[in-house]
């Protein structure tokens, strides 16, 4: 039998290694995500945030894995800009720079569990393996040392900045009020200059990456303007960014708005603002402007997992039993399955049908009402309806059991791929 060569020297261990991670890359990094979001579980807040770690998270992997071979020195060393930017941006969000620190040394200890098993595995055991272990050890503890310096520096620099000017301050007060840390409500509503005591609607708006900061604050300030002629009454207005490309509104209202979405999105379009919104519900005093916020967050986070494509304008009562829901994707997608069987399949030809269900049942189960909404014949609805009942498989003529069923479909309208099957059937 054929026996593997040994490497001879602590150069070859390490190439191997790193190539070894290389090969892996994309699975190391979505486990080693994973495993700092957990133990840091403050990072966890949404999918932006999660996209930020995961980009920072890819370029100091490659990064120490130049490091692990070549002869750099350590003032040589730099944080990669993806990972300055996280930094930067936790630091707007008010996230404590002990959790990105902490971060990092979680990060470092599973990429030295899994190296340090990699040099094991091809070195053989022996003397050149305990000599790989050892240098691997030490440059990655260099590497991690110097981009923690320079990520903190980052975090800092920027907080210093954002604190420093007076949107930093006012997000200050809205944090306090945000996480019930201060009672003084006469000090919060002279600092933003916003009636507490009133009625609140919450919104949140986000752009798209893309666009640089400058612009993103031009364009949220366009949206405030815009919304005010919505909600016309109001009373007060406040606009508190969140970071570079997202920011927080509330609307100080007399009595429940009607929103209407629909006219949301098509002033946003009208008006070329490139924007995504989440909007709450109504509610009142200082617990309302926080309920009113929370509700947003949840929309929002519902948005986001519906990807780029998804609603650009969504507001809580629209969607408040999916957006619960979504805080569990995956015990969601398995609801969406139990409930719609096949038709929770993703295809072409189940999307139609899913929606015309949808909206039939949502329509009182009026043929006639849903081939208005949907542009298309009657014969056409009720053969879809026939259709996606059957893949169903269960009967919906009893009251009350459409229920589960309207609520599923509900949630394949708003997430889509986010909670539906994959079509395993051959093309």
């Amino acid at each position: 039998m054929e026996q593997q060569q040994v490497p001879h020297s602590t150069e070859e261990v390490v190439g191997l290694v790193a190539q070894t991670f290389l090969r892996d890359r994309d699975q190391f990094v979505d486990e080693l995500s994973h495993l700092m979001r957990t133990q840091v579980p403050i990072l966890d807040r949404d999918e932006r945030l999660r996209e930020l770690m995961e980009a920072g998270t890819t370029d100091n992997l490659m990064e120490v894995l130049q490091f692990l071979q070549n002869e750099a020195a350590e003032d040589d060393v730099r944080a990669p800009e993806r990972a300055l930017v996280y930094a930067r941006i936790l630091a707007q969000r008010d996230v404590p720079a002990s959790a990105l620190i902490r971060a990092y040394r979680v990060g470092q200890a599973g990429f030295l569990d899994t190296g340090m098993r990699y040099a094991i595995e091809f070195g053989g055991g022996g003397p050149v393996t305990t000599s790989a272990i050892v240098h691997i050890v030490n440059r990655t503890s260099v590497y991690i040392d110097r981009v923690c310096e320079q990520v903190g520096a980052a975090y800092e620099k920027e907080r210093d900045r954002w604190v420093g000017n007076r949107g930093g301050l006012r997000q200050q007060w809205v944090t306090r009020l945000l996480n019930g840390t201060t009672s003084d409500t006469d000090a919060a509503e002279q600092a933003l200059r916003y009636p507490l005591s009133r009625g609140h609607l919450a919104v949140g708006t986000w752009t798209d990456p893309h666009i640089d900061p400058a612009t993103s604050v031009e364009v949220f300030d366009h949206l405030r303007t815009a919304l005010a002629t919505v909600f016309e009454r109001a009373q007060g207005t406040l606009l508190i960014p969140v970071d570079e490309h997202e920011a927080r509104l509330w609307f100080a209202l007399p009595q429940q708005p009607h929103v209407d979405s629909a006219a949301i999105e098509r002033l946003l379009s009208d008006r070329a603002l490139p924007v995504r919104v989440a909007i709450g519900d109504y509610n009142t005093g200082v617990a309302g402007f926080r309920r009113t916020a929370e509700q947003a967050d949840r929309v929002r986070r519902l948005a986001l997992l519906s990807g780029e494509h998804g609603a650009r304008v969504i507001s809580y009562p629209e969607v408040s039993a999916v957006a619960l829901l979504a805080d569990d994707i995956d015990t969601l997608r398995e609801f969406v399955a139990d409930q719609l069987g096949e038709l929770a399949v993703d295809n072409e030809r189940n999307l139609w049908l899913r929606e015309t269900l949808r909206v039939f049942l949502a329509g009182n189960r009026s043929y006639a009402a849903a081939a208005t909404r949907l542009a298309i014949h009657r014969n056409t609805v009720q053969y879809r309806v026939r259709q996606a009942l059957d893949l169903i498989g269960v009967s919906t003529d009893t009251p009350g059991a459409d229920l589960y069923p309207r609520l599923a479909l509900q949630a394949t309208h708003l997430l889509g791929t986010a909670v539906l099957r994959k079509d395993t059937a051959p093309s």
